[in-house]
């Protein structure tokens, strides 16, 4: 279960950066300072993010993934 975990983290932290870097420079102002900083507040904030969706139980809030029923599926199918 652990490993399924740190695989969720590390997705999920890679799919919020891919979404951040195309989502920032339609959203903040031309501006290479003001660019520079919500880049970095946004990069510095998004592995604080992926480990509560993927360790502490955000997923599982959200109802978007739980390691646990998809470990009791494949064990049924079996």
């Amino acid at each position: 279960m652990a490993r399924r975990r740190f695989w969720a983290f590390l997705l999920t932290m890679l799919a919020l950066d891919a979404v951040m870097l195309v989502a920032i420079p339609f959203v903040v102002p031309p501006d290479p300072t003001a660019r520079l900083m919500v880049f970095a507040a946004v990069l510095a904030t998004i592995p604080a993010l992926a480990f509560w969706l993927a360790y502490r139980g955000g997923f599982e809030r959200l109802g978007v993934w739980s390691p646990e029923t998809e470990s009791e599926e494949s064990t049924d199918g079996e």
